[in-house]
């Protein structure tokens, strides 16, 4: 092959491969706007809820670490292949789940199955492409998960009019079938380069063991730092961690090469990324949903539609994004989107109460073109400075990096507005004899606990609780504003991180694709 001629295999597995992000990601996220009927028909408690969430979470990120390295010893298809019948096996679960148990239990097997293919998925790409061509691959790769992220929760919305919660599910059983009979059609003239060595068994207890209980521990922020279930999780975590790193110096086939850090391109890909979903996540959370309905009072649907000012402009630009990267490198257009992500976080901070639809409009459409052009260009840099052999380990590292941070994000989020908006509705009304109810409301209302705060309200009189819902409602604002500009902080550092480290070079290292003749 010559240095940029794409093969029709390397085609055929790139619309393969992004068929497979679009349905996994589209399954992954239709249990938001299902929830609230599941939750009624299944009697789920708000524990339960949450656990339908986090349980997916956990064994997500947690299995990313396993199939990593797993698709390099034995074949990205053949990881693929299982992830995805995992993740069908999973869906089943779900559908005929009959108590919240169940539910729980069939989003952690669809975690699992997704976990493992989703390195592969990305490796096979890089591995099939020059390296040229890397960027532009991985843009389209990325553009077909945002899109599956985008329809996801608007299929579910549409599929719950006319059907029961559990056609969600049962709709992408056949829909997962296709894709592992895409994936095999697609690679029958596709090798994988694989790597030698054992599996690192070890590696995966401690490593797994301490990624799970550092992402939970950020999931129970909603406890409060100071609870055993927070900073307990996060301890033990960490201490495993250590750990995993101690024993992956000491054996001959890791399941992380630590190594891959001392590549410029690498680490400066990896952090960027971390900083990416450090900032973008609690941004689509905290803006697209507490402040556009709990603030500027728009409905879940019109929020939603809002947001896809950010992340429609988020997919839509990842394929050029690549093209981009593929001229003239990772470093210039990953500084200026960590730039633009920053600037449009900075103005995010301006908004408060009055704060109009147009006036949001720029803000939300910088943000999602400085998301847009990161991601591919952080995962080209990223992928650029591994081998074909460890490519799997490299896309695992890659995709965990934006996901663990994320929940890190979420957490530091939470802590800001949660303590930030209480502390101003006790100021703003000092003095008045409802004040303690006030406060009761604003922890209902951060609790989810809409009939509680309904009942408060009635309890009070007219004017005091227009009173009570003002200040909530501007605490909420500028508590939420102020996070914005603590997370642009956080997108400037990238910027600066990734301008200094990743180098000057005017194009990644150039990797060789791998042999698509049959072998």
């Amino acid at each position: 092959m010559s240095a940029e001629k794409v093969s029709r295999t390397a085609w055929a597995i790139l619309a393969a491969m992004g068929f497979g992000a679009l349905t996994a990601q589209m399954f992954s996220t239709v249990i938001g706007p299902a929830l609230p009927t599941i939750k009624n028909a299944l009697s789920l408690s708000l524990s339960m809820q949450t656990w339908t969430i986090t349980s997916y979470s956990l064994a997500f990120g947690t299995a990313l670490v396993a199939g990593g390295r797993l698709g390099d010893l034995v074949g990205e298809v053949k990881m693929i292949v299982i992830g995805f019948s995992i993740f069908g096996a999973g869906l089943v679960m779900a559908a005929t789940a009959t108590s919240g148990e169940i539910l729980v239990a069939g989003r952690t097997v669809q975690g699992i199955g997704i976990g493992i293919s989703a390195p592969a998925t990305l490796s096979i790409v890089v591995n099939s492409f020059p390296a040229v061509r890397h960027g532009f691959a991985v843009g389209v790769w990325g553009f077909a998960h945002g899109f599956g992220l985008l329809i996801g929760p608007i299929f579910a919305g549409y599929v719950l009019q006319v059907l029961t919660w559990r056609w969600v599910f049962w709709i992408a059983v056949p829909l997962t079938v296709a894709v592992i009979f895409v994936t095999l059609a697609a690679t029958r003239g596709y090798t994988s380069v694989r790597a030698s060595g054992k599996y690192d068994i070890l590696g995966l207890i401690l490593g797994g063991t301490g990624i799970t209980l550092v992402t939970l521990g950020m999931q129970n922020f909603s406890g409060g730092w100071s609870q055993p279930g927070t900073w307990g999780s996060l301890v033990l975590g960490l201490a495993f961690l250590i750990a995993f790193g101690i024993a992956e110096a000491k054996v001959s086939d890791p399941l992380v090469d630590f190594t891959l850090w001392k590549k410029r391109p690498f680490s400066g890909g990896f952090f960027a990324e971390s900083a990416v979903g450090f900032v973008y996540i609690p941004m689509l959370t905290f803006v697209g949903s507490l402040f556009l309905i709990s603030v500027a009072d728009f409905t879940p649907v019109q929020a939603s539609w809002i947001m896809v000012i950010t992340t429609g402009i988020c997919m839509v630009l990842q394929p050029p994004a690549g093209r981009l990267v593929d001229k003239i490198g990772p470093r210039i257009p990953i500084t200026i989107a960590l730039l633009m992500q920053a600037a449009a976080l900075f103005w995010m901070g301006s908004f408060n109460a009055g704060t109009t639809l147009g006036q949001m409009i720029i803000p939300l459409a910088l943000m999602g073109a400085g998301v847009g052009v990161a991601l591919p260009a952080c995962n080209t840099a990223g992928m650029s400075a591994v081998g074909a052999k460890c490519a799997g380990m490299g896309s695992g590292l890659m995709q965990m990096t934006f996901n663990i941070p994320a929940a890190l994000g979420m957490a530091v989020v939470t802590s800001i507005v949660g303590t930030l908006s209480l502390g101003k509705v006790q100021t703003e009304l000092a003095g008045q004899p409802y004040a303690d109810r006030a406060i009761q409301y604003a922890e209902a209302m951060q609790n989810g606990d809409i009939s509680g705060a309904n009942s408060i309200l009635q309890g009070l009189p007219a004017e005091a609780a227009r009173a009570v819902e003002h200040a909530v409602e501007n605490a909420q604002a500028s508590s939420i504003a102020l996070s914005m500009l603590v997370l642009g902080v956080v997108a400037l550092v990238g910027a600066i991180f990734a301008f200094v480290i990743i180098g000057k070079r005017r194009e990644p290292d150039r990797l060789p694709a791998t042999d698509l003749t049959r072998g």
